[in-house]
């Protein structure tokens, strides 16, 4: 079995431990939405029936231990109702470690940014967003920074 995934996802396997900084497009699929729909370098979602349905979902990566910035870009095409709240959550959402609603200023700025620091190494992480009735929005990209130098 691959050692999961972080070499891949971002973790250099030598010896210093380093992250490389990852740029997943929202065409990339390991963003995921029930309700969207891929467009070249964009995910268009819209058609969010009802209220605190999971809009977006992903990228199911393995994260060193570390404090890291999470940046959700896209451009908000129609608030809909309700709450937009954001998770970090890693083992297919059985395990969130951090869960709050999303200001209104980000919403209309178009950039979620959140900094969170993993106490050990995270596997199958996932950035979920949560949305109701209405609500349109065409994701750009997910950016993992790692703030950190931990050695």
């Amino acid at each position: 079995m691959e050692g999961a995934g972080l070499e891949r996802d971002g973790l250099d396997g030598s010896a210093g431990g380093s992250f490389k900084p990852l740029i997943i497009l929202g065409s990339d699929p390991r963003l995921q939405s029930e309700y969207g729909t891929r467009d070249k370098d964009v995910l268009r979602i819209s058609g969010v029936p009802d209220e605190g349905r999971r809009v977006l979902y992903g990228p199911h990566i393995s994260l060193p231990l570390g404090l890291f910035r999470f940046e959700l870009s896209f451009d908000l095409e129609a608030r809909g109702t309700g709450m937009v709240t954001v998770d970090l959550t890693r083992a297919g959402g059985h395990r969130d470690f951090y869960l709050r609603r999303c200001f209104e200023w980000e919403l209309q700025r178009g950039l979620i940014r959140i900094s969170h620091a993993l106490p050990q190494v995270t596997d199958r992480f996932e950035l979920r967003l949560y949305a109701g009735t209405g609500f349109v929005m065409v994701v750009k990209q997910l950016a993992v920074f790692r703030i950190d130098d931990i050695r």
